[in-house]
């Protein structure tokens, strides 16, 4: 009899437990301090352009979510925001709102923010072509040499490291207020051509053909400063960034980096015909001899670039 007892109180003891294992899992699925993702969020932030289908960050984007897959650690890539100025973006790193910020090397970035030193465009950045208005093809086509580009006015957006790159080598340089901006004061002749990289110019083309209103492509130059994009994070991140550094560099030996650069690129390089421009090439004073050299031969060059390439899919 006594054992019967003991039997029962032991039964009702289980169906306790069990009636609150059932009620705390109903309360972590409710509970957000239960969710069972150990995941370490990398926040980053979209596009500048507002309203619009904008490929040009997918590289970027991509290039930092199989990166951080190699690191070793559970990280997520997670867009926080979109629509916010670059500006907007290096005040929203400092402040620890997002984590990582891709940008190309300039006073006000180097100051604010810490960059792994890997540059992740290999400075497809720094070979621009240009939008104009159709009607200034022939004298663009006159021109041969630096002098000449100087002297027709162009339109860069005031707070961009291009223009200060440009104003340094003393180009005639009409300041504008804002990207979108810059295509309108284009298309009224406030200036002549606005420059722009392989890697964008051709996406910026579509995404805006509603307002462009007989803007072409340039079609017989190309100018070219050394300049590339890095991934930055705050000074203090230094972990993140060695994390970043570790899954960039496995990429590299993989071929990983190459394969997904030629994914996102070679089209875009291929249709730029750079090798059939005439090449005006101008320092840039805010990158070193010694960090250009140090990267050398990681730079792309048209010369040797391989075009009959497909990219793959």
């Amino acid at each position: 009899m006594r054992s019967l007892q003991l039997l029962h109180i032991s039964f009702l003891h289980f169906c306790s437990l069990k009636r609150l294992s059932l009620v705390t899992a109903l309360l972590c699925a409710i509970a957000l301090p239960c969710k069972a993702d150990n995941s370490i969020e990398v926040g980053y932030t979209g596009t500048d352009s507002v309203g619009i289908q904008d490929d040009r960050n997918l590289f970027f984007i991509e290039l930092l979510k199989q990166a951080l897959a190699r690191s070793g650690k559970p990280y997520k890539a997670v867009m926080k925001v979109r629509g916010a100025t670059h500006a907007r973006q290096m005040q929203m790193v400092v402040d620890g709102l997002i984590d990582v910020l891709w940008d190309a090397p300039g006073p006000e970035v180097d100051k604010r923010l810490m960059p792994i030193e890997i540059p992740i465009d290999k400075g497809l950045i720094g070979w621009r072509i240009f939008f104009i208005n159709a009607e200034d093809q022939p004298m663009f086509s006159k021109v041969t040499t630096e002098e000449e580009l100087k002297k027709i006015p162009l339109g860069q957006v005031k707070y961009w490291h291009d223009t200060s790159i440009l104003r340094a080598n003393k180009f005639n340089i009409v300041e504008t207020p804002s990207y979108t901006g810059t295509f309108k004061m284009l298309m009224s002749k406030r200036f002549n051509f606005f420059p722009r990289s392989v890697a964008e110019i051709w996406s910026e083309q579509e995404n805006q053909k509603s307002m462009l209103n007989d803007v072409v492509i340039e079609q017989n130059l190309v100018l070219h400063y050394p300049i590339a994009y890095f991934y930055h994070v705050t000074k203090t991140n230094k972990v993140l960034a060695e994390d970043i550094q570790r899954g960039l560099e496995a990429m590299m030996h993989d071929g990983s980096f190459d394969r997904l650069f030629m994914q996102y690129n070679g089209e875009l390089i291929a249709k730029a015909n750079l090798k059939n421009r005439h090449l005006i090439r101008v320092k840039n004073p805010y990158m070193s001899e010694e960090t250009y050299r140090r990267f050398e031969h990681f730079w792309f060059n048209p010369e040797t670039w391989d075009t009959t390439h497909p990219a793959p899919h």
